[in-house]
């Protein structure tokens, strides 16, 4: 949509890149109001106000207004993001087993992201949509969201939440009686948020997908602009190329996802680690070799290999704190992840217009090394630990 927006509000594109990063904002904040959401309204808040967001941003945007009142808009479309990102996130990431589960979240978001360029391109270019129409799909899409969010955990109250999490911040009750947070110990009485930053893992794993999204972001949006621009290719092969690259993620999250319990004797890190180093083979391949032959066969292989990299890093997230942190923990990491989904690709525009844009292999080959240096340096989960010693 971006070639769309700079036409209709006449931007350059560094009044246009203010708009990729105004979600951020919107992540951060629901990164510091999640589990004050989780602890008050349950479940079902979440399910509520992450969707119900999407839906005022959505229709909002439809009325393609001011670019100032834009920019607004589009923090209050992260902030809804922000809160269900975390929220399923860590349910998810809490249940046993839950690779797979958590591999079908994220291929649907890989889903919707391969195929919404297309169905606006479509709407626009075939039927002579404005580009605002397509957000009354997006906000009609937010409303079938809402309502089946809301009709799934409609009984997840914040009594059930606070019943099951035993939530550090607040007053913690056990049958119906109250211990007042000053009879707390000082670790006690911290903010979830505050006591999931002092553990180191919530820093490592958040700069992990930080990085992480830097990466799958800066290639979605630039492997067309590299295979037209530097690698003399055609428009149509440079999409079918991120195609590629999204439909190698979506699978890729999906079938690793549920082969991951059938290896289970091994190290879930070790699995991540062979993921990364495939990963990093293939954009080795990709940038030695430009033909068209060889992108064909490597980009989707990049894509399989980089897809479970995400929901892996959550679910880690989860083995590694307590129970009670982890919407808090969560939070932090998809917000550091919106964060380098937005500054990355940006940052790689600006090289690229500096130095060209074949910048875009050598960057992502050192976002991924730090991604692999990262992950190293993570301790084992102790049901990891216990696999080891009875494999």
């Amino acid at each position: 949509m971006i070639h769309y927006l700079r036409k209709y509000y006449h931007a350059n594109y560094l009044t246009i890149s203010v708009l990729l990063l105004s979600p951020v904002v919107g992540y951060t904040l629901a990164a510091l109001t999640n589990n004050a959401i989780h602890t008050r309204y349950g479940q079902r808040g979440i399910a509520i106000i992450g969707p119900g967001l999407h839906v005022v941003a959505f229709l909002a945007v439809a009325l393609h207004p001011p670019y100032p009142v834009l920019i607004l808009v589009f923090v209050l479309a992260g902030l809804g993001s922000g809160l269900v990102d975390a929220g399923w996130n860590a349910w998810i990431g809490s249940m046993p087993d839950s690779s797979g589960i958590m591999g079908s979240l994220h291929s649907s978001y890989s889903l919707g992201a391969a195929l919404a360029p297309v169905v606006a391109n479509a709407v626009i270019t075939k039927l002579g949509w404005r580009w605002y129409g397509f957000y009354y799909l997006m906000a009609l899409a937010s409303a079938v969201e809402l309502c089946s969010s809301a009709a799934a955990f409609f009984s997840k109250t914040g009594e059930q939440y606070r019943l099951h999490h035993a939530t550090p911040s607040e007053p913690e009750i056990f049958h119906d009686q109250a211990i007042l947070e000053d009879s707390l110990p000082d670790k006690k009485r911290r903010s979830p948020v505050v006591q999931a930053l002092g553990n180191h893992s919530t820093w490592l794993i958040s700069i992990f997908i930080f990085l992480y999204a830097g990466i799958e972001i800066s290639l979605a949006d630039w492997i067309m602009t590299l295979a037209v621009d530097h690698r003399a290719q055609t428009p149509f092969a440079g999409s079918m190329l991120t195609f590629a690259f999204w439909g190698g993620l979506t699978s890729g999250r999906i079938i690793v996802g549920f082969l991951i319990p059938l290896i289970s004797s091994s190290s879930s890190k070790g699995v991540v680690t062979a993921c990364l180093t495939v990963t990093i083979l293939s954009h080795l391949v990709f940038t030695l070799r430009s033909d068209l032959v060889t992108s064909a066969v490597v980009v989707p292989l990049l894509g399989f290999s980089l897809g479970p990299l995400f929901p892996e890093a959550v679910i880690m997230q989860t083995k590694l704190v307590d129970r009670s942190l982890h919407v808090a923990a969560v939070g932090f990491a998809c917000a550091l992840g919106s964060a380098g989904g937005c500054v990355f690709p940006f940052l790689v525009g600006v090289i690229a217009n500096a130095y060209g844009i074949q910048m875009l292999l050598p960057v992502v080959m050192v976002m991924l090394l730090l991604c692999l240096t990262c992950w190293w340096l993570l301790p084992c989960p102790a049901e990891d630990d216990a696999d080891l010693r009875t494999g």
